[in-house]
């Protein structure tokens, strides 16, 4: 069975994110919490980084961290966290049901660690790898955490650089 494909949860403004509706960019997707003390902090910052490097083409990427604790990330919360590491990532929720199929449909986990004992300060133990998506949805790889920026951007600009050469193919052949 293939991994990835279209998912429905929701923005930190309460509206439902479609995936679907996202054609044409590159998705980047972190699963992750914001209580997270390690793994979520690096990569939100390596998204920064890698936009910042892209330039102008980091309009055709669209970095998503999925929050998999709805119960203590608010959304404000979630909007907060987000834009500390860059305006241009968006914060996405649901409820733990549709959050696990999410990742389940990516090969991701997660699991509450302690809850059942303090529903103040327990953690989430979830896979810390970016999921790479092609502008048509596809899933194109996964980074593992600690993947240097570098080929992190090496990776995302050869989905980028196929993406744009196409439509340029696309609108060559229509001129004829």
């Amino acid at each position: 069975m293939a991994l990835g494909g279209d998912f429905e949860l929701t923005d930190v403004q309460g509206k439902p994110f479609r995936l679907a509706d996202h054609r044409g960019k590159v998705i980047l997707l972190y699963f992750g919490y914001t209580g997270c003390p390690d793994a979520c902090p690096a990569d939100l910052l390596l998204y920064r980084e890698l936009l910042a490097r892209l330039g102008p083409r980091k309009d055709g990427v669209l970095p998503l961290f999925i929050s998999v604790d709805p119960a203590r990330d608010t959304p404000r919360q979630l909007a907060d966290y987000v834009r500390h590491f860059s305006p241009d990532i968006l914060a996405l929720t649901g409820s733990e049901q549709r959050l696990l199929r999410v990742a389940r449909a990516y090969g991701a986990s997660f699991r509450y660690v302690g809850r059942e004992r303090d529903t103040a300060t327990y953690t989430v133990d979830h896979t810390i790898s970016i999921f790479l998506l092609d502008p048509r949805g596809r899933l194109a790889g996964v980074i593992p955490f600690g993947t240097p920026l570098e080929e992190v951007q090496r990776r995302v600009e050869a989905v980028l650089i196929p993406a744009a050469g196409s439509s340029a193919r696309l609108r060559d052949s229509r001129a004829h």
